[in-house]
């Protein structure tokens, strides 16, 4: 499951105007008008880009009379920073140790070309 979420979320990030949007919200509470506005976008594409940072919870939004203002849900942000900070460290409780990498075999199949270049290396 925790995989399946890292994935969506890296997945809605993938997209600029989804990563210009959410520097915009990073930095104050706006509405899509605004956004549409300051992007130069039609309403209905940031609909569309809001939605699928909504919908892997990336931003939520709150309504302000007759607004809705968006922000960064902060929490889920932070486990995607956390999964790449685990990646960089040598914990002996990160993330990846979930997923048990020590297990996944490394080597190279009989057909690959460079089985006596990389895999012999890593062997070593």
């Amino acid at each position: 499951v925790l995989m399946e979420n890292l994935v969506k979320i890296f997945k809605a990030l993938s997209d600029e105007t989804r990563l210009n949007i959410l520097i915009l919200v990073s930095k104050r509470n706006i509405c899509q008008k605004g956004i549409s506005k300051y992007l130069g976008i039609s309403d209905s594409a940031v609909s569309q880009h809001i939605k699928i940072l909504k919908d892997v919870g990336i931003i939520t939004g709150y309504k302000e009379g007759y607004y809705v203002l968006y922000h960064i849900n902060k929490e889920s942000f932070n486990i995607c920073v956390d999964f790449i900070n685990s990646m960089l460290s040598n914990s002996s409780e990160s993330f990846i140790d979930v997923f048990d990498v020590n297990t996944i075999h490394l080597g190279c199949s009989k057909e690959c070309k460079s089985i006596k270049k990389c895999c012999k290396r890593r062997e070593k």
